[in-house]
């Protein structure tokens, strides 16, 4: 009842979010790598899916197994934003490089 409807409501805007985020992260991936670019595109797609499956999986089954599955697609979202911003060739002019440094 309640108890499931309102961490699904304010999960599912937030998942939402993460499971964009970390598909955007593989698109530009494969900008930076165009001979693989299929294939990381397609990954991307799979992950990010695989994630939003879970979520929607694991509701069902377990509020514990819910909150896991969050903090697990908020995980990969941010050692994707990591991963993008070590890759990024232009870091330097990149707005949060000049408020945070390397």
């Amino acid at each position: 009842g309640l108890q499931l409807l309102i961490p699904r409501v304010l999960g599912s805007v937030a998942g939402h979010m993460a499971y964009s985020g970390y598909l955007g992260y593989f698109i530009g991936l494969s900008v930076l790598k165009p001979r693989q670019g299929w294939l990381i595109l397609l990954i991307g797609y799979i992950s990010a899916s695989a994630l939003h499956a879970l979520w929607n999986t694991t509701g069902y089954i377990s509020g514990l197994l819910l909150a896991i599955v969050g903090v697990l697609s908020y995980a990969f979202l941010a050692a994707a934003i990591l991963k993008a911003r070590a890759l990024s060739p232009t870091r330097s002019q990149n707005f949060a490089t000049r408020f945070f440094g390397d």
